[in-house]
C-alpha cells in the first residue's frame, strides 16, 4: 500500500480512517477507552474479547487481541519483545499496524 501511494504515510491514514470507518460517531462513543489504547493497547486488556468496543476494534481489523507467547522455543529467531509501545503492540494485545493506530489518533483529534 506504502508503495502504491509513493511512501505518503499520510494517505494511508486517510485511507485508514475513512475504510476503517472511524467515524465521529464512533470515536465519540468510544474516545476514552482509544486515547488510552493509543498510549498502551494493553489498557484494552479489561475487556473480554465478545465485549465492546475490543469487539468492534477486532471487527475492523484495527487490533490484535491476545497476542501469541513470547517462548523462544516458538521461534526460529529472535522471540518479539514482550511490548513495543514505539509501535503500538504490548504484552496482550496490539494494533494491527503502527498505521493503524496513527489512524484512530488522527480520528481522535479531527473529532475533538
Amino acid at each position: 500500500m506504502l508503495f502504491e501511494v509513493m511512501w505518503n504515510a499520510d494517505a494511508i491514514i486517510k485511507e485508514f480512517v475513512e475504510e476503517k470507518r472511524l467515524t465521529q460517531s464512533f470515536v465519540n462513543r468510544w474516545r476514552s477507552v482509544l486515547e488510552e489504547a493509543v498510549k498502551d493497547p494493553d489498557t484494552l486488556w479489561r475487556f473480554d474479547a465478545d465485549e465492546e468496543p475490543v469487539k468492534e476494534l477486532i471487527e475492523r481489523n484495527l487490533i490484535v487481541y491476545f497476542l501469541r507467547d513470547r517462548d523462544p522455543e516458538l521461534w526460529v529467531d529472535e522471540p518479539p519483545p514482550e511490548k513495543d509501545p514505539e509501535i503500538g503492540v504490548g504484552r496482550y494485545v496490539a494494533w494491527q499496524t503502527p498505521l493503524h493506530r496513527e489512524a484512530v489518533r488522527r480520528a481522535l483529534e479531527m473529532y475533538r
